[in-house]
């Protein structure tokens, strides 16, 4: 399996209706010329983006997704940041946030995962908030 596994994140707009998600995987760079295809499968290219990003570790489950962006946005209110991350939540209407997982499923302990919300400010660096 490749890392890392990038999980694109919807929640619902109501409490009836169900939040989305989009996995994708990394193609290995050997692969990217000619990609493997599937039934079902479409392939996505990331350019170049700029986001704020709160590193977590254990297990992702839905609780701790809710948690962890909640801790992320909180963690953006009243500074310099607030504004480049609303501009860009409003240049892409695609997700909310965007979990990236790093580790086999086989590993326990020391695992890394992000989340992170897109920023549309150039001169933004990633902002690390490590546990």
């Amino acid at each position: 399996m490749t890392a890392p596994v990038i999980t694109q994140v919807s929640p619902s707009d109501g409490p009836f209706c169900a939040s989305s998600f989009v996995v994708s995987f990394y193609v290995p760079k050997k692969n990217q010329a000619d990609p493997p295809s599937a039934d079902g499968l479409h392939l996505q290219k990331w350019g170049p983006m700029y986001a704020a990003v709160k590193q977590f570790s254990g297990f992702v489950s839905d609780d701790s997704l809710g948690e962890e962006a909640f801790a992320l946005y909180s963690s953006l209110q009243g500074s310099n940041w607030a504004s480049a991350v609303d501009q860009g939540r409003k240049a892409d209407l695609t997700s909310a946030y965007t979990v990236a997982q790093y580790n086999s499923l086989f590993e326990f302990t020391g695992r890394v995962d992000e989340i992170c919300v897109r920023n549309s400010s150039p001169c933004a660096i990633l902002i690390f908030i490590n546990i």
